[in-house]
Parts: C-alpha cells; sequence; structure tokens
C-alpha cells in the first residue's frame, strides 16, 4: 500500500512532489527547507535554519505516529560544508536515540529558495 503523507504543520511542497510518501513499513520524507510557518525562510543562521527544517520533518512524521527517532536515513545538502560543525551540533540535540539514522552531508551550489540547508529522510515504522 502507497499513500500520500501530509501535514498542515509543515510548508507546503514548493514543487510537484508530495511532502512524504508511506509505503508498506517505509515513510519518505521529501527534502525539507529551513520555512517558517510564516512563509519566511531563515537565511545566513545555520544553527536556526537546521531547527526549522528538523521541526518540518517532525510534523510531517506525527501524520504517520511517528518521530525523529523513527528515521534510519538522512540526506543532508550544505550549501557551504564550512557550517558542517554548527549543523552537526544542532542535528544530534534532534536524533538522541541510541541507533541513530545513517546519513549522507554534502556540500551543494545551490538550493531551492537560496536556503542554506535541505534535508529528506526515511522511516521505519517498526524501528521500536
Amino acid at each position: 500500500m502507497i499513500k500520500k503523507l501530509e501535514s498542515k504543520n509543515a510548508p507546503a511542497p514548493v514543487g510537484p512532489y508530495s511532502q512524504g510518501i508511506v509505503a508498506g513499513d517505509l515513510v519518505f520524507i521529501s527534502g525539507q527547507l529551513p520555512i517558517l510557518k510564516s512563509g519566511e525562510i531563515v537565511l545566513n543562521d545555520i544553527e536556526k535554519a537546521t531547527e526549522v527544517v528538523l521541526e518540518n520533518i517532525e510534523s510531517i512524521l506525527k501524520e504517520e505516529n511517528l518521530s525523529l527517532q523513527d528515521v534510519i536515513k538522512s540526506e543532508v545538502y550544505l550549501k557551504n560544508l564550512d557550517n558542517f560543525d554548527k549543523f552537526n551540533k544542532t542535528y544530534a540535540r534532534f536524533f538522541s536515540c541510541e541507533i541513530k539514522p545513517s546519513r549522507v552531508t554534502v556540500e551543494v551550489s545551490k538550493l531551492p529558495k537560496n536556503s542554506d540547508i535541505e534535508i529528506s529522510c526515511v522511516a521505519y515504522k517498526n524501528k521500536k
């Protein structure tokens, strides 16, 4: 079974994609930007931007009664790898679970809406 996952507490997609897709026991969350509920984007503050992105992901996961503790894989795109240490410190606060997700972090030249960060992830419904 495949179904669309959508949260009114996270920004609407900025293109032709779903916030998330549930496929069996896996939940795929599309790349999230640091967009606040007001519609503004957090720029030039990687720590705050990381918080906003992860809060948006949490909101989407909650629609399936999941949390960040159920994430098994994340993909992080940073516009500047010089921000890695600040990003990583903030990210670690959100992933305090025993089994941390696998992760890839790469530098990219450009992100939608001139964002400094974008994160996508996969969660497993039976991780607990």
